[in-house]
């Protein structure tokens, strides 16, 4: 266990203490850290296993069918958020 943890355990027995959330993830970093087998990957390990994917341009569309218009996104929206 880490300091804060144990100085959860005495806040604890008062009535306070770490929010849920993250004693469980001083606890999961705590499992982790025991299992010389486990590597916890950080952002800058991440490569990507292939080329970018291209989308299909305006030229290649059939007869009859039309692009959409590009709309630059501008950040995530949950879908039950979106307006139609």
């Amino acid at each position: 266990m880490n300091g804060l943890t144990r100085l959860h355990t005495i806040a604890a027995a008062r009535g306070d203490g770490l929010r849920p959330e993250l004693l469980a993830l001083f606890q999961r970093q705590h499992e982790t850290a025991r299992h010389p087998n486990v590597v916890v990957l950080q952002p800058q390990d991440r490569t990507q296993a292939g080329p970018s994917p291209v989308g299909i341009g305006t030229t290649d569309l059939p007869d009859g069918v039309l692009a959409f218009p590009a709309r630059p996104c501008t950040s995530f929206q949950h879908a039950s958020k979106r307006k139609l």
